[in-house]
């Protein structure tokens, strides 16, 4: 009987400790099988969260990893993580880290000897990203990212608008409309006047430009000028400062053009009480200057008659430097649009270009504008299908003024895929301040592809400009500004063009191994 009694008990304690093991396995795979949906669910949630802000994305994570712990474990939870929550480039990623311990209840146990149920650890990860689908970038940390004045009108649907200002002007909203998927800056957003849908976020951490690491293609050869003729010369512009200096130095005018002259020759800000003077001085409706104030270089209907600025009225020089945005419509009651190409160009490096009348035709390539401005204006045209347009160094911007027109398509493929226009960030600049690259008038631009001017002002202005919708268009500036009637539309979807995205929009939520 003792040895009955004494081999029951091993058999029993054996079948215990069996018994035990497996209980114990299944709490481990049930505790596993947890931790696996709870991390999935808090990057589910990290990528699903209405917010653009990362710390709200955060918050919405950890609230679905507890509820999911919560409904599931069924078991009293000893720990808990969410860590490594940090920003990429163009979006958000995190690591989402489940830590799970429990002690099971385990009645058998006790068959095998133990007083209770061994604690049991598992753990999961799961990785979240989500990169959003971004429209314009203002990159200028200290000042202002996105101004809107006026009766300014930007609308982005579908895609971010994003600032890096952490001022508390980082956008700036005076006037005019504003929709987006999102308005995220990341210092303060003031809205006086616009409406503007929806509300923007703040105080949201700034991105790193995206495209810092594209690297421009560089000009080969000599800088080639193009024939000075009447549609493509390009204008020197410290010679025309010159030309209007000489018939703007006059007593009334002396001391604002003077301030305007020094702003211009260090690419400062153009000081507005200066400008509204000079301003002052012209009939904006017939486009005459005060005669009492022209100097010999100009006849009477204000027309250059000799130097640089000849054949050009006034208004067009200061509108060229920067001073005036529109022209009156007198001056382009003479002009007609041609829709058939009455000059093609090929890619190669051009020292700045004025377009001012016909129809000119880029051929697909790259084409790069070293050191002066490229500007089409009055009733001219243009279409560059397959193009993208480099800046090289100071003075080097793009501007599309009065009632021009312009269409330009990125390429598909190639080393500028994707890119319309495009700053060489890493060409010298000899002034302080931005340059400034400008739409306005009354006249459509039409862009696909992306729009890259890191250190440059882009300005839109005037009637409408840049009003034409486009399905893919994203700017990266420095500082985007739009007044007067200035209007900006950009419906996002991909899908509709060939041009790549350069800024990719990745989202994706997935357990790891």
């Amino acid at each position: 009987m003792p040895m009955m009694a004494m081999s029951l008990t091993a058999i029993i304690a054996l079948g215990g400790a069996a018994l035990a093991l497996s209980l114990d396995g299944r709490a481990a795979n049930n505790i596993q099988s947890t931790a696996d949906f709870a991390a999935l669910s808090g990057a589910s949630a990290f990528v699903s969260a209405s917010s653009p802000r990362l710390q709200d994305r955060v918050a919405d994570a950890r609230g679905a990893v507890e509820a999911s712990v919560s409904a599931n474990a069924g078991h009293d939870v000893r720990d808990l993580e969410i860590s490594s929550v940090v920003e990429d480039p163009y979006g958000q990623h995190a690591k989402i880290e489940v830590g799970l311990a429990f002690v099971p209840a385990n009645p058998a146990a006790r068959m095998a000897g133990r007083n209770g149920g061994i604690e049991i650890k598992r753990s999961a990860t799961a990785s979240a990203t989500w990169g959003f689908p971004l429209c314009i970038l203002g990159l200028d940390g200290q000042g202002t990212g996105l101004a809107i004045m006026d009766e300014g009108s930007l609308t982005a649907d579908n895609c971010v608008v994003w600032t890096n200002a952490t001022s508390g002007l980082s956008m700036q909203l005076s006037g005019g409309t504003a929709q987006a998927k999102h308005f995220c800056a990341a210092g303060r957003a003031t809205s006086t006047g616009t409406k503007v849908t929806p509300k923007p976020h703040e105080n949201c951490d700034p991105i790193p430009d995206p495209l810092a690491s594209w690297t421009a293609p560089l000009p080969s050869g000599v800088t080639a000028l193009l024939p000075p003729t009447a549609s493509t010369k390009s204008y020197k512009e410290k010679q025309l400062l010159d030309a209007l200096t000489k018939v703007l130095d006059a007593p009334g005018l002396k001391d604002a053009w003077r301030d305007i002259k020094d702003a211009l020759g260090s690419n400062a800000p153009l000081p507005e009480t200066a400008v509204a003077t000079f301003q002052a001085a012209l009939d904006p409706v017939s486009g005459t200057f005060d005669g009492k104030k022209a100097g010999k270089d100009l006849d009477d209907a204000g027309y250059f008659t000799k130097g640089e600025a000849q054949g050009l009225h006034v208004l067009e020089v200061a509108q060229i430097l920067g001073i005036l945005d529109n022209l009156p419509p007198s001056l382009l009651a003479a002009d007609t649009y041609s829709s058939v190409a009455t000059l093609t160009l090929s890619p190669g490096t051009y020292g700045g270009m004025d377009i001012a009348s016909g129809h000119v035709k880029f051929t697909p390539g790259v084409y790069h504008i070293v050191g002066e401005p490229f500007t089409v204006r009055r009733k001219a045209t243009i279409t560059a299908e397959g193009v993208t347009f480099v800046l090289h160094g100071t003075n080097a911007t793009f501007s599309v003024l009065d009632q021009a027109r312009a269409t330009i398509t990125a390429p598909e493929d190639g080393p500028t895929a994707g890119f319309a226009i495009a700053e060489n960030r890493r060409a010298a600049l000899s002034g302080k301040a931005r340059e400034r690259t400008r739409f306005t008038g009354s006249g459509t631009v039409n862009l696909i592809g992306t729009l890259y001017l890191p250190r440059q002002q882009l300005s839109i202005t005037g009637k409408g400009a840049a009003e034409q919708t486009s399905p893919l268009l994203q700017i990266v500036a420095d500082y985007l500004d739009m007044a007067d009637k200035g209007a900006l539309k950009i419906d996002f979807d991909p899908s509709v063009t060939r041009v790549p995205v350069t800024i990719k929009a990745a989202r994706e939520a997935r357990l790891e191994n």
